[in-house]
């Protein structure tokens, strides 16, 4: 795995990017990283999240996102929690930090004695950076401080490597990059003096002095101070015509006589942008590669720059070009190849431009291509000249307008991958950062938004999808219409059906961008991509795509990789294998707007239909996977289930694969309910209904019901709001809402008696013991489950036959009953390795060892938890839980008070993280029993009693009241309090009465 904070957050798993998660969890990475190894304290971590104003739950959100980021990095050993605190393990060698430092200082020692070797590992440490440390994030105190320290140990590699270079006499090709660098550190000397160096070694004696006096004047005006020693020395040195430092003592050798300008050499570079913006260190990264010098025997240098459409890839390669004009002194070429038009420019007609900018006349340029090849590349030969190819339209395009000579450096710029082209430095461009967007508006527009907020910018940023040239259009609206304001442009963009018409300027224009790619497509590649544009879903996998078109998935993937590589479409992450795709924003809009005009409404629909029916599709494979059958009746039609699940990577469980599909899910079952599809729309909600509950996506769950509920009333689907009602009562009880739960149970099982289906009261009774345990009419809950049990198997529903009976098991050893409880629950876990059932057999392990541990068989009950540790992944979080308690309450049983403890208070934190008052009130009652023995800890445990106590009132559980009551009685009497014991025993007393 690679770590890389010198520049914006990443981390690399075998080379493919991870997605890292919310924001939050980013910043939690970050913070960890900026001292890896070492325990960072949970104080510190919260100010880093929040600053001065941290939530009331900011110790459990903190212990929340350090989860996730577990589960994002795919490691659960990389996050360990260590006191109070948290840490990253990191390998030597992961973190870009890290190499960068220990190459840095390699390099210094080689300096002296292999200076070749010297600037090799200067510039291999220098291209670790991808632009600032922790790029976008740095303004966070924890961080900046790390990030000044590393820009200053970049800013002092920087200036060693130029030493080597000057050491080298490399001296003609430092010119651009050192006036580049003291107008951005006008302060470090060291700069000033190796830029006066290298002049003088130029030739430019001239120059030299005139630098010094700008960076007197600087000093003076800024510091109030005159230059330093060194740099007057130097000053006195070129004054006085002497050898300069480092330099050989022949003045001739010393002071490079410079070249003679001559007709050919060849000035064909545009204008640099005024206002570029952003794209520091693509810039860097192009500049680095490009200026390392090359035998004339070896491949010319070679920089391929990818990107939608009005990605600003032209400006970014001219923008380094101009800074390499230097590296390239015998000329610069530059051609615009209109690839992505009808009609590409051919190369033939470029060769013929080339050859007279280089000096050939007119009349000599041959007519035959081959040989327009061989004098363009003969006259390339042994000489530093800078080729910019724009706008490529494919390899063979380029092929005749490659040099044959090291000495020379090409960048070439396409709207295609230029996978063919070997040995490439390749950059591809994605929308600009937020930070970027908004300078860029700020310096295109005169001065017209130096009153705009950062949040109305970001606003203006957001809409214009931070693409180069929808910004430029925006800047260049304001501009041209001074009684604009901005609110009035934000307005115009804000109507999605219309914001590609508001962004047009002149000759600039994004939908005509756009078309330029989309027009070259194959025109199956054209329905593919506007269907594609009409799903609401962020991302998606390649069977979504199959879907969308009705195709086989070979020839979905086909065009899906058209796509990719003209860029109309990004691959947003690999994760197992599986590509993900997603549009650019305003490319989404483009193609929407493609299938408006182009498909018919009912060919958009079906579209749609079809895409979400192979949803549809994936919630069936993932719930038979997770319980061993569908537990719900299913009637709408999949499309295609075993194109669906032939797609899927076999290293993930498909429960893994639905969550990746959770955000699709959520905006498929609003789409579905746009479309007026209830029976779709319902099912789809009820599809995500097992994921929702194991990952306790809780505000998902909630949303999907309530979309769901509203169309199936309104289409007076009553069996689709019966099912609903059903997932209402897992939502209410997995939320500790017993009574509520039980009403929608209940309301779901008359209305499946009023419309006569049988199947659907039956998968309703089977949830009804669940709701009569916690209040406590445990014999109530025992018939019931038996009877659901019974009529279930009969129907051949064992999944959720063994789920109603799991409740009877619960009952029997909440009424003291361990023995029948251990039997009842044997049986439940045998069956469900039997059907493959892995969130019973989670689940119920637990159970079963509870009910060991009541009968003091604890070597079964390590069994039975040691089964559960292997499976608890399967329950999602509160799998961590039920470990840490399972564990806690064997140690307590076996007298071991000391690690009985450990595991039950962590139980207890991650209760609290995850917000269920069950497992808080659940663990707490038995940590009460640990600290009973010890008086120095009484008074912290009598205020966890009281705490149990009123979480156990709150979600009204009798059993857990009563043992609460119990436990802090107990704790009074030790503390001397006998009379408020004596009451509290007596309630226990009264409450236990009613668990019966």
């Amino acid at each position: 795995m690679d770590f890389g904070i010198l520049g914006p957050l990443i981390v690399r798993q075998a080379g493919v990017p991870l997605e890292l998660g919310t924001p939050k969890v980013r910043l939690l990475l970050a913070v960890l990283l900026h001292k890896p190894g070492r325990p960072i304290s949970e104080d510190s971590l919260t100010e880093a999240l929040w600053g001065d104003e941290p939530p009331k739950s900011a110790t459990k959100n903190v212990q929340t996102y350090a989860h996730r980021l577990r589960r994002q990095l795919g490691d659960s050993g990389r996050v360990v929690r260590q006191g109070r605190g948290y840490l990253l393990r990191v390998e030597p060698g992961e973190l870009d930090s890290a190499r960068f430092e220990d190459m840095v200082g390699k390099a210094r020692a080689a300096a002296a004695g292999d200076p070749v070797r010297s600037r090799r590992l200067f510039n291999e440490a220098l291209g670790l950076w991808r632009g600032p440390a922790f790029a976008g994030i740095a303004d966070v105190p924890t961080l900046a401080s790390e990030a000044s320290r590393l820009e200053e140990v970049r800013l002092g590699a920087v200036e060693d490597r130029i030493d080597i270079d000057l050491r080298l006499s490399l001296h003609s090709g430092l010119l651009g990059e050192l006036t580049a660098l003291t107008m951005e550190h006008p302060f470090r000397e060291r700069m000033w003096a190796q830029l006066m160096l290298a002049l003088h070694r130029c030739g430019r004696r001239a120059d030299a002095l005139q630098v010094y006096l700008r960076v007197r004047d600087v000093l003076i005006e800024e510091t109030g101070l005159e230059p330093g020693q060194r740099l007057r020395d130097l000053h006195r040195t070129i004054l006085s015509e002497k050898p300069t430092p480092d330099s050989p003592p022949d003045p001739v050798s010393a002071i490079a006589v410079p070249e003679p300008r001559t007709a050919d050499r060849a000035r064909m570079l545009p204008p640099a942008l005024a206002d570029f913006s952003g794209q520091q260190a693509e810039t860097a990264g192009i500049v680095a590669v490009l200026r390392k010098d090359r035998a004339a025997d070896e491949p010319a240098a070679l920089v391929t720059i990818s990107g939608p459409g009005g990605i600003g890839k032209t400006a970014l390669a001219v923008q380094a070009a101009h800074r390499l004009r230097c590296a390239y002194p015998d000329g610069q070429l530059f051609a615009a190849l209109a690839g992505a038009r009808t009609q590409p420019v051919s190369p033939v007609t470029v060769l013929g431009r080339f050859l007279r900018a280089l000096g050939v006349p007119a009349n000599a340029v041959p007519d035959d291509p081959e040989a327009r090849v061989d004098l363009y590349r003969g006259m390339l030969t042994d000489r530093r000249i800078l080729v910019v190819l724009d706008d490529a339209s494919d390899e063979k395009q380029l092929a005749p307008l490659m040099p044959a000579s090291g000495t020379c450096g090409v960048i070439a710029t396409s709207r295609v991958r230029l996978g063919g082209l070997g040995g490439a430095h390749r950059v591809e461009l994605r929308e600009m950062s937020e930070a970027d967007s908004t300078a860029m508006l700020r310096n295109s527009t005169d001065g017209r938004l130096a009153s705009a907020t950062g949040a109305e910018l970001s606003g203006l940023a957001r809409l214009c999808a931070r693409l180069p040239l929808a910004l430029r259009i925006a800047g260049s609206l304001l501009v041209s219409r001074p009684h604009w304001r901005l609110a009035d442009l934000v307005s115009q963009l804000a109507d999605e059906r219309h914001r590609l018409d508001a962004l047009r300027y002149r000759d600039l224009e994004v939908r005509a961008s756009f078309g330029l790619s989309y027009d070259g497509l194959r025109p199956e590649a054209r329905r593919l991509f506007r269907l594609l544009g009409l799903l609401e879903a962020p991302d998606f996998p390649l069977w979504a795509a199959a879907a969308t078109l009705d195709s086989e998935l070979p020839e979905a993937q086909e065009l899906l990789d058209e796509l990719v590589d003209v860029h109309l479409l990004d691959v947003r992450g690999t994760p197992d294998g599986q590509a993900r795709y997603g549009f650019h924003d305003l490319i989404r809009v483009y193609a929407k707007e493609r299938a408006e005009a182009e498909e018919s409404v009912a060919a958009r629909n079906t579209a749609v239909i079809r895409a979400l029916s192979a949803l549809l599709a994936l919630t069936d494979i993932a719930d038979r996977d997770h319980m061993g059958q569908s537990m719900f009746q299913r009637d709408a039609a999949r499309w295609r289930p075993e194109r669906v699940e032939a797609s899927l990577p076999p290293c993930r469980p498909p429960m893994a694969l639905l969550d990746q599909e959770r955000a699709p899910l959520v905006a498929g079952v609003r789409q579905a309910a746009e479309l007026g599809q209830d029976e779709l729309c319902w099912e789809l909600a009820l599809g995500g209904h097992p994921l929702f509950e194991t990952e306790r996506y809780f505000d998902d769950w909630q949303e999907c019901y309530e979309t769901a509920m509203s169309l199936a009333k309104a289409a007076g689907n009553v069996r689709g709001r019966a099912r609903l009602l059903i997932s209402m009562a897992g939502l209410r009880y997995t939320r500790r809402r017993y009574g509520p739960a039980e009403e929608a149970n209940t309301e779901a099982m008359r209305l499946f008696q009023q419309i006569g289906d049988s199947r659907g009261y039956l998968e309703a009774l089977s949830n009804a013991p669940f709701f009569l345990v916690p209040e406590g009419r445990l014999s109530e809950a025992i018939e019931a489950g038996r009877e659901a049990y019974e009529r279930l198997l009969a129907n051949g529903q064992v999944a959720a036959a063994l789920h109603a009976y799991s409740q009877v098991g619960l009952a029997h050893l909440q009424a003291g009953r361990p023995a029948a409880a251990a039997e009842v629950l044997t049986d439940i876990v045998a069956g469900a390795r039997k059907e493959g059932i892995r969130t019973l057999i989670a689940r119920d392990t637990y159970w079963l060892g509870h009910a060991q541990l009541a009968l003091g068989r604890h070597a079964e009950a390590a069994e039975s938890f040691t089964e559960l540790a292997a499976r608890a992944v399967d329950i999602g979080p509160s799998g961590a839980f039920y470990l840490a308690h399972a564990w806690g309450c064997l140690h307590l049983a076996r007298g071991e008070d000391a690690d009985a403890r450990r595991r039950l208070l962590e139980g207890a934190e991650i209760a609290r993280t995850l917000d269920d008052p069950l497992f808080e009130s659940r663990v707490l009652v038995d940590l009460l029993d640990v600290r009973l023995h010890d008086r120095h800890e009484l008074p912290a445990a009598i205020c966890q009693g009281e705490r149990a106590v009123q979480v156990a009132r709150t979600i009204g559980y009798p059993y857990l009241l009563a043992g609460a009551l119990e436990g802090l009685a107990r704790l009074r009497a030790a503390a001397g309090d006998v009379k408020t014991a004596k009451n509290l025993a007596m309630e226990a007393s009264a409450v236990r009465g009613k668990v019966r």
